[in-house]
């Protein structure tokens, strides 16, 4: 049903990220083992979205193995503009991996200080660096006076709920010269658990001069306008929905534009993970392959019917031709899904 109050109100169409200008004003979340070249196409094709961000690129990887993380640092010619997140806690060397990043083509530079992965914040990366404020701020100054693109900060609201830092650690790197910030507000104590705190958000864009997106707890289209209105935010970005529902973008900017959106039919979602698993096959190592179809299936099927026959069935399957024959077998004797 279409709602006119909701296209009245004045959402952003675009943002700026230093000389970078993108729109729509939405953003694809950094998700390890998720945003990498492949599906980030299969986002841009579904359209909608202003930004992609690469999935976490640690600066010691690239810099030790740049040939075994070439893949990681594909760009298409259909995905920009792109952000490229690299995450480390020394600075000479984000420095190197940030040039690496805007040498293959990156629009911009997105530095992690979010993740709250153990296996992340051990080496004092990620949310980690939330507890050094003069660590974040030398991070993030000597990456912006090299990089020759934007550079912007990812950050969570502290490391616990005893030591929120984000407005300190936000006006430090602001003073840098970042371009812009992404807050997911929830500490790295709540990982994805819990409420993200909103309001945190607009405060943040009362605290600093820089374009701030917003993101967190946004599963359907509804919760980003709402987002919007109630941070003031410059943009909102979109994670773990998108992966469900890569045409996410696109419903938003049809809700702000018009009051109401479309959803895609069935055989536009067949049509999209055959596509997206045949990308894979094509650019990753089979088991590579093999592993991400796995990962992907689940969630692009998720509440379609026979959906949990088909997902029982993954154990089986040995190689990705194999698996993408047995989705094409399931997705030929499917009923429509109802709207």
């Amino acid at each position: 049903m279409r709602d006119p109050s909701i296209a009245a109100y004045p959402y952003p169409d675009s943002f700026e990220l230093g000389s970078l200008h993108m729109a729509p004003a939405l953003v694809l979340a950094p998700m390890a083992g998720l945003t990498d070249a492949a599906f980030r196409r299969v986002v841009r094709r579904c359209g909608g979205v202003g930004l992609v961000v690469s999935e976490i690129l640690p600066s010691e990887g690239l810099l030790k193995g740049p040939r075994r993380m070439e893949g990681a640092l594909k760009i298409s010619p259909d995905e920009h503009p792109i952000a490229l997140q690299i995450s480390g806690a020394r600075p000479e060397r984000m420095v190197e991996a940030a040039k690496m990043c805007a040498g293959r083509g990156a629009d911009a530079v997105d530095i992690n200080m979010g993740c709250p992965a153990s296996k992340v914040t051990k080496g004092f990366c990620g949310a980690a660096l939330l507890r050094d404020v003069g660590l974040a701020a030398r991070i993030a100054g000597t990456v912006v006076k090299a990089a020759s693109v934007p550079v912007t900060v990812k950050m969570r609201l502290g490391w616990s709920s005893k030591e929120e830092t984000f407005l300190e650690v936000a006006r430090a790197v602001v003073a840098e010269g970042v371009s812009g910030l992404t807050l997911h507000p929830r500490t790295r104590e709540q990982g994805y658990s819990g409420q993200a705190s909103w309001d945190a958000i607009a405060k943040l864009k009362a605290a600093v001069s820089v374009p701030v997106i917003g993101n967190g707890d946004v599963t359907r289209p509804e919760q980003a306008l709402e987002l919007f209105r109630a941070t003031g935010c410059d943009a909102v970005m979109v994670g773990r929905a998108a992966v469900k529902n890569p045409w996410i973008f696109r419903q938003i900017e049809e809700l702000m534009r018009t009051g109401c959106y479309t959803q895609p039919a069935a055989q536009d979602r067949y049509e999209l993970i055959t596509a997206h698993f045949q990308e894979l096959v094509e650019t990753c190592p089979p088991q590579l392959a093999l592993h991400r179809m796995k990962s992907f299936l689940g969630k692009y099927t998720a509440g379609l019917p026979g959906a949990v026959s088909l997902r029982t069935s993954l154990a089986r399957h040995r190689g990705p031709g194999e698996l993408m024959e047995a989705f094409r077998e399931w997705a030929a004797n499917r009923p429509a899904p109802r709207q």
